[in-house]
């Protein structure tokens, strides 16, 4: 059976995941969390192994798919998606070498932009409504109300 898009997913997460979770287990407790039932390593972990469970899952779902409802062709990888898959690994890359200098605000707001454009979205609208609004209410809900620190950027410094 060759790799086909269902599978390649899932297993490029489940590779991704199983790293994130080698070095979720080697980050080290302080000392004063030697005792504590949850410590800064708990949430990577618990992320970890959720998604190696549904990589895991997803899989098995598509693995054991009754050979009746693969009756459509299959799909095969498209030039255009790996390129829109590279694109978006540099876009990540820009964002994060990006984040310091000119802070969460704009940073995330242009790669939501910019990622939303990559993907295929075209109409101005969506585009702006579905990130600068949201990047906005995140900052403050990470900033105003959890007391969550989010760099500004060196612009504004």
């Amino acid at each position: 059976m060759m790799l086909n898009r269902e599978l390649l997913g899932p297993s490029l997460f489940l590779a991704l995941f199983t790293l994130y979770a080698i070095v979720a287990w080697q980050i080290p407790l302080l000392p004063f969390e030697e005792y504590e039932m949850v410590t800064s390593a708990t949430l990577p972990k618990v992320y970890a192994g959720f998604g190696i469970l549904v990589c895991l899952l997803s899989i098995g779902a598509t693995l054991l798919k009754p050979q009746e409802q693969k009756e459509e062709p299959e799909q095969r990888l498209d030039k255009r998606d790996v390129l829109r898959t590279f694109g978006l690994l540099v876009l990540m890359v820009l964002y994060s070498t990006a984040l310091e200098p000119i802070g969460f605000l704009i940073s995330t707001s242009i790669f939501l932009l910019v990622g939303f454009f990559v993907m295929g979205e075209r109409r101005k609208k969506i585009l702006l409504l579905a990130s600068i609004p949201v990047v906005v209410v995140f900052w403050f809900l990470m900033t105003q109300i959890l007391g969550i620190y989010l760099v500004p950027g060196d612009l504004w410094s």
